[in-house]
């Protein structure tokens, strides 16, 4: 009988009442549906159906996700409250006000913060809200939730630079270096003929050797950059890129990820050249070592927009000690190959959205106009690269402003791309009136990076 009665129910009441909040609400005794029949329905449902019989295949699907990026997504049409999607389960919770989300503390990553809220680079970093204790008593970050604004995103995060270890870290490792078999594994994993013989041997390999490879395996030796994971808007999620490496495997790679987004093109070419140009005027970037940090890329149907993210291993430079971000990095020089990346993530856009405009009889120019408005928003180009900043929207515009995309292309095409063999070469600074726009625009608003959440 009971069967029968399940049986009798519709797909869409089944799958309902087995979403977990629905079930605690009903518990709870409040009234989910105002029609008496229906909430009769949903709790003989909710006593005879197990959720695994009856889950939806949504769920199911986000489910299995690989978590890899550190931000939440609320989507409320769906009726599941929020997605984490990141690389260390525990390090992040949902925030406690709308569009915030909570990463572990880390005290370095919060100094690189504080800092960024007063520099010119703020409106392209998540802003940063406060230190927030959590029920047990750990301390979070309070961050801004970079995907709140979108619907039913895509996400893409490339780690940027040369080598994604502090110079400290490799001299510990080889202070006592043993032999790791956890590495060993992780290494012939990937390529079983990557090991020594001697190596093969002894069934281990020691920390800096491993650390060193890993970088020569994928794109960050070459191009300086590398992607860490891609998730696309139907939830499918890969983090297969470890031996990524050519520029044509990284192009496919991104071909893949803007399909059926041709407008995403053009605006994240036009955001990565005004991060570029920012770059070049930061005092923050000027003074610190960027290492491990990764730029998170977040398109859908109508905005696209390009972040900085995670500076736990953004280190502050030696006492008179400078770097250029672009010169080949050698053991004790410091630098970090960071403008390579971010020249050949230029470079690589472009050359991908000449490809694509050939390929639907467009020019990359009328490509980048005809997607520089949608049809559902009212707001200059410049605000749609800046759409999903929230609060630091208006920072995001009067820098994009100033930098028109036929500007930004100017001061890009001064600045030649840098490949590692070229590494040693100087590019061309950007205008001082593009620099003093941006120190203007900090001046103008000063942030008080210190705000608590409370």
């Amino acid at each position: 009988m009971l069967q029968q009665r399940r049986n009798g129910f519709s797909p869409e009441i089944r799958a309902f009442v087995c979403l977990p909040f629905v079930r605690r609400r009903l518990k709870r005794g409040k009234n989910v549906l105002n029609k008496l029949p229906l909430i009769k329905e949903i709790i003989l449902c909710g006593l005879y159906t197990t959720p695994e019989k009856f889950e939806p295949s949504g769920w199911r699907k986000l489910r299995n996700i690989v978590q890899w990026t550190p931000f939440f997504q609320t989507y409320k049409k769906q009726r599941y409250p929020w997605v984490q999607l990141a690389g260390h389960q525990g390090n992040f919770k949902a925030g406690p006000e709308q569009g915030t989300v909570l990463k572990k503390l880390c005290p370095k990553e919060e100094d690189c913060f504080r800092v960024l809220m007063k520099d010119v680079l703020r409106p392209y970093v998540p802003q940063y809200k406060g230190q927030v204790t959590s029920e047990d008593g750990e301390l979070y970050l309070q961050l801004q939730d970079l995907l709140s604004d979108f619907n039913q995103p895509c996400v893409m995060d490339c780690k940027v630079g040369v080598r994604t270890y502090l110079e400290e870290e490799l001299s510990k490792a080889k202070e006592k270096p043993k032999l790791r078999k956890d590495m060993y594994e992780k290494m012939i994993q990937i390529d079983p003929d990557a090991p020594s013989e001697e190596e093969h041997k002894a069934k281990g390999v020691t920390k800096p050797r491993y650390m060193v490879w890993r970088e020569t395996i994928s794109s960050t030796a070459t191009l300086g950059f590398r992607i860490e994971g891609i998730k696309k808007s139907d939830g499918t999620s890969t983090k297969d890129f470890k031996t990524t490496k050519s520029r044509q495997q990284i192009k496919q790679a991104f071909r893949e990820f803007v399909n059926g987004f041709q407008h995403a093109m053009p605006r994240y070419i036009h955001r990565l050249q005004a991060i570029r140009a920012t770059l070049e005027c930061s005092d923050f970037f000027q003074t610190h070592e960027v290492v491990g940090s990764s730029l998170l890329f977040v398109h859908d149907h109508y905005h696209a927009s390009v972040w900085l993210i995670d500076f736990a291993k953004t280190v502050g430079l030696p006492e008179n000690q400078k770097i250029d971000h672009r010169s080949t990095w050698t053991v004790g020089n410091h630098e970090d190959g960071y403008l390579i990346g971010i020249n050949n993530l230029i470079d690589i856009f472009t050359e991908l959205d000449a490809e694509m405009a050939v390929e639907t009889s467009l020019t990359p120019s009328s490509a980048s106009s005809s997607a520089s408005l949608s049809p559902k928003r009212n707001l200059s180009e410049s605000a749609l690269d800046d759409t999903a900043s929230g609060s630091m929207m208006r920072e995001g515009e009067v820098v994009l402003e100033t930098i028109k995309p036929a500007k930004v292309a100017t001061v890009a095409d001064t600045q030649p791309t840098h490949s590692p063999i070229e590494a040693g070469s100087t590019a061309e600074q950007p205008s001082t009136s593009l620099c003093a726009a941006a120190k203007a625009t900090e001046e103008k608003e000063p942030v008080d990076g210190s705000q608590e959440a409370r």
